[in-house]
């Protein structure tokens, strides 16, 4: 078993690790877990009388023409992935944010470090792994996106054994192979004494409550959307928000949130049952969104505000970046989100 946590170390442009080292014991106020990636987003002519694409909202199918070549508007690369938008969104609110997860040695997966490590992110506890990467197509037509999304089999191991400290821990999405990285994740959290925010992924979702249920009860408080909830706690996504607020906190959760699109975002600690209205704002892209609020409400927690507060901070952070291509470019500093709260200061959250 490993008593120090060891990295390897690139320099530009070269995949040969130069050296190992250990790394000492650092305090962080939050430590965000999984991978990140890059991903590359395109987006489509959006004339709605384009032959070659189309949308049908109803279906939710945006429709490609089998064997076109497409003329896109352009493309744009940006760091992805859920923990990375978070890492990214909490240090631009002032938080000393670490990242603890698996990346490839690719050419993306080092660019995607470098931007982690500019947005002032420590990023010594990502292990390394030759010859994997994780890479991803975000494709926007009309203000509408489908992501094509890669992720390896992750082998990576929590450092249980590494000189952290940390006052909360995000878990969120990971590929396959994460089994045993959330259950040491989770008992290093509950041995000592740090705060889990969770954001289930799909295959998280999917694999069911049971399988996680230790992860469940251990949470303080947990994201997911609408949809999400009704497949956890086999409700239909219709039901009553309170019925599926309820039902979510059933699991574990002391306080649990739910994320539903345009109608904004419902909590419930235990105590009264909240809705958070959408701040209102351009829509251009919406990937990262979810995450946005996420890092918006959590780093508004972190920092000691009320959870009525750190609902708007979630909603101005998730309305900012709906305004820009990427789940990143939008992510609010501590200015701008008070500049934010200041203009929005008619749209709070109420009791319902």
């Amino acid at each position: 078993m490993r008593k120090l946590v060891q990295k390897h170390i690139y320099d530009a442009g070269n995949t040969r690790p130069l050296s190992r080292v250990n790394i000492k014991r650092m305090k962080f106020d939050v430590l965000s877990l999984g991978p990140a990636r890059m991903d590359c987003f395109v987006r489509l002519p959006d004339d709605e009388v384009n032959e070659i694409c189309s949308i049908d909202r109803k279906r939710c199918l945006i429709e490609l023409g089998f064997g076109e070549k497409i003329a896109v508007k352009g493309i744009e690369f940006a760091i992805g992935g859920n923990t990375g938008n978070n890492a990214v969104g909490l240090s631009r609110l002032g938080l000393k944010a670490a990242m603890i997860g698996a990346m490839g040695d690719g050419w993306t997966d080092k660019r995607a470090m470098e931007v982690l490590k500019e947005e002032g992110i420590n990023t010594d506890h990502i292990e390394i792994q030759p010859g994997k990467y994780g890479f991803g197509v975000v494709i926007n037509y009309q203000e509408e996106r489908t992501i094509l999304s890669y992720y390896p089999e992750s082998l990576c191991c929590f450092p249980k054994e590494a000189d952290l400290e940390a006052d909360w821990m995000y878990l969120t999405s990971m590929g396959l192979g994460y089994e045993s990285f959330y259950r040491d994740a989770v008992e290093w959290a509950k041995q000592h004494g740090v705060k889990l925010a969770f954001n289930p992924g799909t295959r998280q979702i999917k694999a069911g409550v049971e399988p996680l249920g230790y992860a469940y009860e251990a949470t303080e408080v947990i994201f997911v959307n609408r949809e999400e909830t009704a497949n956890l706690i086999n409700m239909d996504p219709a039901s009553e928000i309170k019925d599926l607020l309820g039902g979510l906190r059933k699991l574990g959760p002391k306080t649990a949130i739910i994320t539903d699109g345009p109608e904004g975002a419902y909590a419930f600690d235990g105590q009264k049952y909240r809705h958070m209205p959408p701040v209102p704002a351009p829509v251009i892209e919406r990937t990262g969104a979810g995450d946005a609020f996420g890092s918006g409400t959590l780093g508004a927690l972190i920092a000691g505000k009320p959870l009525t507060e750190a609902l708007k901070w979630g909603s101005c952070n998730s309305a900012s970046v709906l305004g820009q291509i990427g789940p990143q470019a939008g992510l609010l500093t501590t200015e701008k989100m008070q500049e934010w709260l200041e203009r929005n200061a008619g749209i709070n959250a109420e009791e319902i």
